[in-house]
């Protein structure tokens, strides 16, 4: 059995370092959105985060089981959010994972993204076989995505190994 000791972070831990503010990945429930996007079958199949106010403490927004249309109506064009996604939901699953800066985003605050997306990415998702960096719902094609998904066929980001990864700027 393989072990998953390297995925556990202490609370220490939790609060990583980051330039231009920090950012508190340690909340249960953004786990648990996670874990349950992550398992095939079950009823969650998106989850969004974004942050608590001004602070960088990170939260679920909203998770569902609907299409991705669902999923989109959930980002504010003011806000900065992640999303997980399920996009294919069978015995070999595959995630998205979205990093979303919407175009009314202020500057200041455009520059966490930098730093919290990549801690998001490789501390919170952890697993995820396209990354989509959106600003508007047009960056959020359902179909190009989907093409995305199957040329990244039988690759996937795991924490660690970065063979694979497409990262759509």
């Amino acid at each position: 059995e393989m072990s998953m000791s390297h995925h556990t972070s202490t609370a220490r831990e939790a609060n990583v370092q980051s330039s231009g503010g920090d950012i508190d990945i340690s909340s249960a429930e953004v786990e648990s959105a996670i874990q349950a996007v992550r398992t095939p079958g079950s009823d969650v199949r998106w989850a969004v985060l974004g942050y608590e106010g001004n602070t960088g403490k990170l939260k679920v927004v909203e998770s569902g089981d609907g299409p991705l249309e669902d999923l989109k109506d959930e980002l504010s064009d003011g806000k900065i959010h992640y999303a997980y996604w399920r996009a294919v939901d069978s015995q070999a699953p595959k995630f998205v994972y979205i990093s979303w800066v919407g175009d009314g985003v202020p500057a200041v605050r455009k520059g966490l993204v930098n730093t919290h997306g990549h801690i998001v990415a490789h501390k919170v998702v952890k697993h995820f076989h396209v990354q989509i960096n959106a600003r508007n719902s047009d960056d959020l094609d359902e179909a190009a995505i989907m093409k995305k998904l199957q040329s990244a066929a039988g690759s996937s980001y795991d924490s660690g190994d970065s063979r694979g990864i497409i990262i759509e700027k």
